[in-house]
C-alpha cells in the first residue's frame, strides 16, 4: 500500500476544488493553458446537482477544463435519491440510470472508453441511503 501511495504521489500534480456549476470551474491561470490531463470525481456530479439538467451541465464544465485527449474519470451512484449525512440530516442527490450517464457524457462530446454498472445486492444496502447501484466510466475528450 506504501508503494503505492508513493507512485500516486509522483504522478499527481494537484487536488483543486472546483465548482461544477460555474461556466468557468476554476480560475483561468490554476491550469496549464493546455488543459488536464486527468480529471476524477467519484460520487460528486450527482450530490452537488439539483435535477438532472444540472447534472448534464456539470459534466459539460468539467469538459472545458481537459486538454485535448484528456481524460474523465467519473465514479457514481445509480438509483440513489438521497443519503443521511447525519442523524435527521436527508441530502437530495439526483437519482439516474445507465442511459442518462451515458446521454450526458455523449452530450458534452465525451467519447465512453469504458463504462461499467455495478448493482448493489440487497445485502449491501445498509440503509443510509437509497442506491440501487454503482457506475464507473472512463471517458475521454477528443
Amino acid at each position: 500500500m506504501k508503494e503505492k501511495a508513493a507512485k500516486l504521489r509522483q504522478v499527481i500534480a494537484d487536488i483543486l476544488p472546483i465548482d461544477v456549476h460555474c461556466s468557468q470551474p476554476l480560475a483561468p491561470d490554476v491550469l496549464p493553458s493546455s488543459g488536464a490531463d486527468c480529471l476524477v470525481s467519484c460520487f460528486c456530479l450527482e450530490s452537488v446537482s439539483p435535477d438532472l439538467a444540472a447534472f448534464t451541465r456539470a459534466l459539460g464544465h468539467i469538459w472545458k477544463l481537459l486538454r485535448p485527449g484528456g481524460h474523465l474519470l467519473l465514479i457514481g451512484a445509480l438509483g440513489e435519491s438521497y443519503y443521511f449525512g447525519g442523524p435527521g440530516v436527508r441530502i437530495p442527490v439526483v437519482p439516474l440510470n445507465e442511459a442518462q450517464v451515458c446521454a450526458g457524457l455523449k452530450e458534452n462530446g465525451y467519447t465512453i472508453i469504458r463504462l461499467e454498472v455495478y448493482t448493489l445486492p440487497q445485502d449491501m444496502r445498509v440503509g443510509v441511503d437509497d442506491v440501487t447501484g454503482v457506475f464507473f466510466a472512463k471517458a475521454r475528450k477528443d
